[in-house]
């Protein structure tokens, strides 16, 4: 379960981020995150709300936004949409030209775009 694991880096990130900035309380996290990945947002939720139990973060709302994966073909050069439905698992992606050699250039992200505090 890689949610566990992007939960614990998650919490561990903006409770540096809380601390730096003297807060009392999180009370949301922004964050963006490729449909790559393949993440349970429930899960995650769930593993996030377990372990920031005692924290600062208890409570926080996650705020979760989808971003679509893009590739480049290395033999036409074409950047195209990586359709989650057709193109996975991702060793079946190909080009409109039929090369498969091809590159992700976005969709793998994890990103915390923000945290919402409540200050002391």
């Amino acid at each position: 379960m890689h949610e566990l694991s992007l939960a614990d880096g998650m919490l561990k990130t903006v409770l540096e981020a809380a601390k730096k900035e003297n807060a009392k309380k999180i009370k949301s996290i922004k964050l963006e995150m490729g449909e790559i990945l393949l993440v349970n947002t429930e899960q995650l939720t769930f593993c996030f709300d377990v372990i920031s139990k005692g924290t600062i973060a208890e409570g926080a709302k996650l705020e979760i936004t989808f971003l679509k994966p893009r590739a480049i073909c290395n033999k036409c050069g074409k950047e195209f949409n990586i359709n989650s439905e057709n193109d996975f698992p991702l060793l079946h992606i190909s080009c409109d030209c039929g090369s498969n050699d091809v590159k992700i250039l976005s969709g793998r992200e994890f990103n915390i775009k923000s945290i919402k505090i409540e200050e002391n």
